[in-house]
């Protein structure tokens, strides 16, 4: 029996919850690896409940939206989210407290195609290990969003987390940058100090079966965030939070950041694959809103501004907006 979250993990999930608020205000066997089968072009990570074969980007313009936060306080998040994904059809990856796995579970099994379970853990928790192994038993997809950490997420002791996300081929969704303060008046052990991108290249190189995905592109430090991925082909970013906000009359600055389109950066014996091969820089970007469900549609149109400021291809276009985490989740046909 998995022992119920430690007062810790409690805090986490309302200072999680509080981010969430703040942001809408504001505007069994090892899986095979999801990264590198991608850039075979094969289906992997493949779920009991998601049958079928992923379509190509350019047959379908379904949204796989990487950061959806379930919001536990909201009973009925779950149909308003269904109503949501027939609108805009879209796939939401429901980042899931721990003590809400069921219920989502049972959603993601009644609706494959809109829903994907992936958990949130404490990884200060003393049982995150058991969580993190429960969460596989029952059929869960990854791990998401880390945040609030007490150590940097290269510590030692967050490695078996890492290393049974490595075993299962799963994708863990990070928080980097920075993160909003929720108390004033009373310490708090929360710094963005602990989150920064640069951790993320450690994980990455090693636990090569980790598809490591972090959050709001490093927020400030995008340049850092950039380039580790240019180099780790199982490293992405999402750009929810602020960064479309903040950047909004300057988007084009991130054809600086992203730079190395159609380049020949690379010597031939250190060639780094991409999914679909494509050649753009903007491939390692993916899909998230980071929001509340009202959210969704404003930062679908940020996403768009940006593809039209910096030129983005139409491919590219397609595997950003849910291309790319389709075939990663081998999603079902219509994907």
């Amino acid at each position: 029996m998995i022992s119920a979250p430690s007062s810790e993990t409690e805090e986490s999930m309302n200072n999680r919850q509080s981010r969430r608020t703040f942001l809408g205000n504001a505007g069994a066997a090892a899986a095979l690896p999801g990264w590198s089968a991608l850039l075979r072009g094969n289906l992997y990570n493949t779920h009991p409940f998601a049958n079928g074969a992923s379509d190509s980007p350019a047959a379908s313009d379904r949204i796989v939206d990487m950061h959806v936060h379930f919001d536990e306080k909201n009973p009925s998040f779950i149909n308003d989210l269904l109503k949501l994904s027939d609108r805009l059809n879209l796939t939401a990856c429901l980042l899931t407290p721990f003590a809400n796995r069921k219920v989502v579970l049972d959603a993601a099994k009644q609706h494959p195609a809109q829903i994907i379970p992936f958990g949130f853990v404490d990884l200060d928790a003393p049982d995150v290990v058991k969580q993190v192994e429960e969460l596989h038993a029952m059929g869960y997809r990854g791990l998401g969003e880390m945040e609030f950490v007490k150590k940097p997420y290269n510590d030692p002791s967050y490695l078996p987390v890492y290393e049974l996300a490595n075993r299962y081929g799963w994708i863990v969704l990070f928080h980097t940058g920075i993160v909003l303060r929720k108390k004033f008046n009373e310490p708090e052990d929360v710094a963005s100090g602990r989150m920064r991108p640069i951790y993320l290249e450690e994980i990455a190189r090693r636990f090569p079966k980790v598809t490591v995905l972090g959050a709001h592109c490093g927020n400030p430090e995008y340049e850092w965030a950039a380039e580790i991925a240019r180099w780790n082909p199982n490293v992405f970013w999402d750009l929810s939070g602020s960064t479309l906000t903040k950047m909004q009359g300057r988007l084009t600055d991130f054809q600086k950041i992203f730079w190395w389109s159609n380049t020949e950066w690379q010597s031939p014996e250190w060639n780094v694959k991409t999914p679909d091969n494509d050649p753009s820089a903007f491939i390692k970007i993916v899909f998230g809103s980071d929001n509340g469900l009202e959210g969704i549609e404003p930062v679908i149109k940020q996403y768009h501004a940006l593809f039209e400021a910096c030129s983005i291809p139409a491919h590219t276009r397609k595997m950003i907006m849910g291309g790319t985490l389709s075939r990663m989740l081998g999603l079902p046909d219509g994907h």
